[in-house]
């Protein structure tokens, strides 16, 4: 056999769950942060969302103290 040879024993389970612990929390922090970003407000709102306010009727009278026009 050459130096370069390694010899791999089995694990046991006592050796296996600190592996395994670590695999889950990294899948759950994962997770975590895919959810975050799902859930987050878009920074820009699609166009199917954005819509102008509908104008004002023209007849149905002044906005406010600031639209009315003198009469006389």
């Amino acid at each position: 056999m050459s130096e370069d040879y390694y010899y791999r024993r089995q694990l046991g389970a006592a050796e296996l769950v600190p592996a395994i612990g670590v695999g889950i929390a990294a899948g759950l922090a994962g997770f975590y942060l895919v959810q975050l970003l799902v859930q987050r407000t878009p920074l820009v709102p699609s166009p199917a969302v954005v819509r102008e306010p509908p104008l004002p009727d023209p007849k149905s009278g002044p906005a406010g103290p600031w639209d009315r026009k003198r009469r006389g």
